[in-house]
């Protein structure tokens, strides 16, 4: 039996389910997202004159993620320059790490004897926990946003592992995405194209008798993307050209998916929802009902995706 391997090239750019759409089944409010963080500790430098100007001052983080940024976390005790003359800088200590969706981090402050929150800077990663405030109030920036416009990880996580689920049960590739496909050798007859629904075949490449890589010209062979899965077929007296023997050596690359999220099938979408909402609400693998009669929790949503499922050879 000949070998047969996929790998993918591209992974989908989107997912089939929207955030939003996830929010409304799952009943959760527009709140939901990355927690604003805790405080940071401030104290007086003691490095001499700075730029920090007289009067009290408090400091508040935010974390900023590939979505949007939080609101204003926890507020920081006061912290009251005397005289910047002889001591007006401000040792920030402690600023709050967020969770593996965090990239950077935010740090917003008062001005002088003032309630507002400007922003004082980016903190671009999410390991660095001390800085020093130098900024007169002048150069603060924006205000800090009163909102969380972040999207919650644990969401974002759960679209992704449903929609590689939902591809492995029913055998297809849902949103656009390029697969390498490779054999040990051609095929008696046309080949089978995994992950339907195909879209189309960007190359097929082979290692000759010489182990010297070629790639075989598309007026060789014709695609039908018709079909479910899709098949290549050689061009009317055409045959495939000989190879090495070894492993890999035909490549095949294409592009699958039925292509943008409104153009996959509802069905597969509301076994998506179902598998999100179970693994929501049930973070392990098992639940504790009545006390301490601990049984698995069923999932139905299998009975959405076989009317989908392709059946292969593969």
């Amino acid at each position: 039996m000949t070998h047969e391997a996929l790998t993918v090239e591209a992974a989908p750019a989107t997912e089939p389910l929207t955030v939003a759409e996830v929010r409304s089944h799952l009943r959760l409010d527009s709140s939901a997202g990355e927690v604003a963080p805790t405080a940071p500790t401030a104290a007086l430098a003691g490095d001499g004159a700075g730029n920090v100007d007289d009067g009290v001052h408090r400091y508040r983080v935010t974390f900023v993620t590939a979505d949007g940024e939080t609101e204003g976390g926890t507020i920081s005790d006061a912290l009251t320059v005397a005289d910047k003359t002889s001591d007006g800088k401000i040792s920030l200590t402690a600023i709050p790490l967020g969770g593996s969706a965090v990239t950077s981090r935010k740090v917003y402050r008062t001005e002088a004897d003032a309630s507002d929150y400007k922003l004082l800077t980016t903190i671009a990663d999410n390991t660095t926990t001390t800085y020093t405030d130098n900024i007169a109030d002048a150069s603060l920036g924006v205000a800090c946003p009163t909102t969380n416009t972040t999207e919650d990880p644990t969401v974002n996580a759960l679209i992704t592992v449903a929609r590689q689920y939902a591809e492995t049960v029913t055998r297809r590739a849902l949103i656009t995405q390029t697969w390498n496909y490779t054999l040990d050798a051609f095929p008696d007859g046309d080949i089978e194209v995994p992950l339907p629904t195909l879209q189309s075949v960007t190359h097929i490449k082979y290692y000759d008798t010489n182990g010297v890589q070629q790639t075989w010209t598309n007026t060789n062979y014709s695609v039908d993307t018709d079909s479910e899965p899709g098949r290549i077929s050689c061009a009317y007296g055409v045959t495939y050209p000989t190879t090495r023997e070894m492993n890999n050596a035909v490549e095949v690359q294409f592009v699958a998916g039925y292509g943008v999220a409104s153009a996959v099938p509802q069905g597969i979408k509301q076994a998506m929802l179902q598998l999100i909402g179970h693994w929501y609400a049930h973070r392990e693998t098992v639940a504790v009902l009545s006390g301490f009669n601990i049984q698995t929790v069923p999932q139905t949503a299998e009975m959405l995706f076989w009317p989908y499922r392709v059946l292969t050879t593969w």
